[in-house]
């Protein structure tokens, strides 16, 4: 079974500034982090992934009332911004996925963007006593053009970036094109929205892009409410099996 992937845009793209992505990682930071930008931002959708598979077995979804593809492009033309979002993990092999990544890095590049962007996570049972909140991951154009920081620190040379996300950072590295992935500490075991709700404030900060990040706080404070009660009646439960103790 070959894929092979496609970039097809419906509408044209005049502001082209900051193409942003990131993909279903730890924590879905990336997901969920596109996601909001899209749905806060006056963002349309511009085009989409196109998937040539052979034999044919396309899948699609649908999602809020319409029909969607695996891959979708939204623009903000007021920022700039030109979001993708992957609606499930990429599919194929990991060499169709890394055909994948070339298109989708060599597609950013000719068309003239300034800078990417990517979110992701970092699995915070390495954080230790780290009171940073997030670690950043730059190609060495990045730094050279004087793109802002805003005072994070890089992840440490023994961490490593994996997947799709690690793949565009090599692309553009290897394209001398400036990117930043920024990965704020999160959960390897469930979604995690206060994550994703750290790396959007930083990109804000950074980017000078105001995002509206209320509705993903009430979000990340409701479901952190959510897993402690959970514990609780976890808690309990266990409290009961375990019983009175006894003696002899």
């Amino acid at each position: 079974m070959s894929l092979r992937t496609n970039i097809i845009l419906t509408t044209p793209i005049r502001n082209r500034r900051i193409f942003i992505t990131g993909f279903h990682g730890i924590g879905l930071v990336g997901y969920i982090s596109v996601r909001h930008l899209i749905s806060t931002l006056p963002c349309k959708r511009v085009g989409f992934l196109e998937l040539v598979q052979e034999p044919a077995n396309c899948a699609y979804v649908f999602n809020t009332g319409r029909l969607t593809t695996p891959g979708e492009l939204y623009h903000d033309e007021t920022n700039g911004v030109t979001l993708f979002l992957a609606y499930w993990g990429l599919p194929g092999s990991e060499k169709a996925v890394y055909s994948f990544v070339k298109t989708l890095a060599r597609w950013v590049v000719m068309n003239g963007y300034e800078v990417a962007v990517l979110f992701g996570g970092l699995d915070s049972e390495a954080r230790g006593d780290d009171p940073s909140p997030l670690r950043i991951v730059t190609t060495t154009t990045y730094k050279l053009r004087g793109y802002a920081t805003c005072g994070a620190k890089d992840m440490e040379v023994n961490f490593f970036v994996v997947g799709p996300l690690a793949l565009l950072l090599n692309e553009f590295e290897r394209m001398d094109f400036p990117a930043i992935a920024i990965l704020p500490y999160a959960s390897k075991w469930r979604a995690d929205p206060s994550a994703a709700l750290v790396g959007l404030e930083f990109f804000s900060n950074c980017f000078g892009v105001r995002v509206d990040v209320e509705k993903l706080r009430e979000i990340a404070a409701k479901y952190e409410e959510e897993l402690r009660e959970m514990r609780r009646l976890l808690e309990e439960e266990q409290k009961k099996r375990e019983g009175a103790p006894y003696y002899i």
